[in-house]
């Protein structure tokens, strides 16, 4: 719930994907040593993906499909979604489209094809043709709240906001009254800015045990300017099994705000500590911010060389690495300028979420 971006971290979905697809060499009725073979080079193209080895990736999947030849089962398309996120990760936008083709073609009825397709005809500029694909995805998975919510926050990012809503109304039709059921009708009523109506779904999606229900009513809080009741509901969600890493982040920053950043830090160690990190920058902002105001520069200073690599596009981020490095004695080389004195609390932490905090202009 809340997914920031949706196409990465759909959390019902079973292909996390939006990619490229291969050739309809993809096959079942594979057995004995072949079905070993292909299921070994699916781990390898797994294992390539978590490394950040897309091409090696790709070339993994590949191998595995060819291992069988005969009916497409479940374990050639997992594998063929499998190629897609590696393709699209790898830059093959149109690879993924021609994925996604295949698929739809194989089957005509696969919601999670046709959603895919349409993220990806949004990125290429095909706004007419993912509404389609949408309208479609929704025929075929007409009772799922999470695929209303995620092309609503699809179509919202690409300024299409009226459109998505239209989606967020329609799942008003998907009747149940179970926890699950609440929790996402309550954050539909907060998307459409109905806070009292998703406060009322919410409340009673926790007392049927939801505990996901927690970061939505914790966001309707944070709307309504209930600061403390949002850290609760906050804290309360960081401490179950569905914790992610941008509730980390949101307590990181309500700790920032009381200037408490020693526990802000440890919230954002925490979430970029976890094994799906979908907000790495922002974490990495603060974790910088929090170091510098607890005197941590070394900390501070190691952290920064890795972001300004991974990020090198963030202006504010160069100057904070001069402003950084003039405090390590061992980088410092002859007219270099010597920063001394203390960071004043003058950094605009509201801008910490968007920006690495300017620091070096922020007292000395």
């Amino acid at each position: 719930m809340n997914r920031k971006n949706v196409i990465y971290n759909k959390k019902t979905y079973k292909h996390m994907v939006i990619a490229a697809m291969l050739s309809l060499t993809m096959l079942t009725g594979c057995s004995g040593e072949s079905k070993e073979n292909q299921l070994s080079y699916r781990q390898i193209g797994i294992n390539s993906m978590q490394s950040g080895d897309y091409e090696g990736a790709i070339a993994a999947f590949d191998s595995a499909l060819s291992q069988c030849v005969g009916k497409v089962g479940e374990t050639e398309i997992d594998i063929c979604y499998y190629k897609a996120a590696a393709q699209y990760a790898f830059g093959d936008v149109e690879g993924a489209l021609a994925t996604y083709d295949a698929l739809i073609s194989y089957d005509d009825k696969d919601a999670d094809a046709y959603y895919m397709r349409g993220c990806l005809k949004l990125q290429t500029g095909e706004s007419d043709k993912a509404q389609e694909d949408f309208a479609s995805a929704i025929k075929y998975n007409s009772g799922d709240y999470e695929l209303y919510i995620n092309i609503y926050e699809n179509l919202s990012a690409y300024n299409l906001a009226a459109e998505g809503e239209e989606y967020l109304n329609k799942a008003f039709d998907v009747k149940g009254s179970d926890a699950d059921s609440l929790a996402y009708r309550g954050e539909i009523y907060y998307l459409l800015g109905q806070n009292e109506n998703a406060l009322t779904e919410l409340k009673a999606a926790l007392d049927k045990g939801s505990t996901e229900a927690n970061l939505v009513i914790a966001q309707v809080y944070e709307a309504l300017g209930d600061s403390d009741m949002a850290e609760f509901h906050y804290k309360e969600y960081a401490k179950s099994p569905a914790a992610d890493s941008e509730a980390m982040c949101a307590l990181a920053e309500i700790e920032m705000a009381k200037q408490n950043y020693a526990e802000a830090l440890s919230y954002v160690n925490q979430g970029l500590a976890m094994e799906q990190v979908t907000n790495r920058r922002e974490l990495m902002q603060n974790q910088i911010i929090c170091m510098e105001y607890t005197g941590d520069f070394s900390g501070a200073w190691t952290v920064i060389q890795e972001y300004v690599k991974m990020y090198p596009d963030d202006t504010k981020a160069q100057r904070e690495f001069t402003f950084l490095k003039n405090r390590q004695p061992e980088v410092q080389t002859e007219g270099e300028i010597v920063v001394q004195g203390e960071i004043t609390a003058e950094t605009e932490l509201e801008e910490s979420t968007e920006d690495v905090g300017d620091t070096e202009e922020s007292g000395q």
